[in-house]
C-alpha cells in the first residue's frame, strides 16, 4: 500500500469514527430527552427544585447555645484572616438573638454581631467592608 492509500485510510477511519461517537451521543441525548423519569433522575426542573434544601435561605431550627453562636463567629473571623480580632462575650438579645461582641487583642470592642438563635446566620451586615 502506498503512502497517499495509507493516509486516506486513516483519514477515512478517524472520519467514521467521528461520526459514530457524534451518532451515539446525539441518541443518548434524545432518549434521556423522551424519558418519562427525566425529572427523578435530574433534570432541569428537578435541579431547580432540590437547589434551596441545604443552602443558606433554608430555614432551619438549630435552637443554638450562647458558646455554639460565638462559635459560628469565631469560624468567620479565621474565614475573614484578620488575626487581629477575636470573639468576647456573648449576650442574649431576646429570645431568638444573641449579640456577639467582637473585640481586639486587648479587647476593646470592634463591634456587636446579632446572630440569630434558630438558624445561626448573622443579621444585618458581617462581612469584610470594601
Amino acid at each position: 500500500m502506498n503512502k497517499i492509500a495509507k493516509y486516506t485510510l486513516i483519514t477515512v477511519v478517524v472520519a467514521a469514527a467521528g461520526l459514530t461517537a457524534v451518532g451515539a451521543n446525539a441518541d443518548r441525548s434524545e432518549h434521556r430527552r423522551h424519558c418519562d423519569r427525566a425529572e427523578q433522575r435530574g433534570g432541569p426542573d428537578a435541579m431547580m427544585q432540590q437547589k434551596g434544601q441545604g443552602s443558606r435561605g433554608a430555614y432551619r431550627d438549630l435552637d443554638l447555645t450562647a458558646d455554639e453562636a460565638k462559635t459560628l463567629v469565631e469560624a468567620r473571623l479565621i474565614m475573614d484572616g484578620n488575626d487581629r480580632l477575636k470573639t468576647g462575650q456573648v449576650a442574649e438579645k431576646d429570645q431568638g438573638t444573641y449579640l456577639v461582641d467582637i473585640v481586639t487583642l486587648d479587647n476593646s470592642l470592634v463591634r456587636q454581631v446579632e446572630v440569630d438563635r434558630d438558624d445561626g446566620l448573622p443579621r444585618g451586615s458581617f462581612g469584610r467592608r470594601r
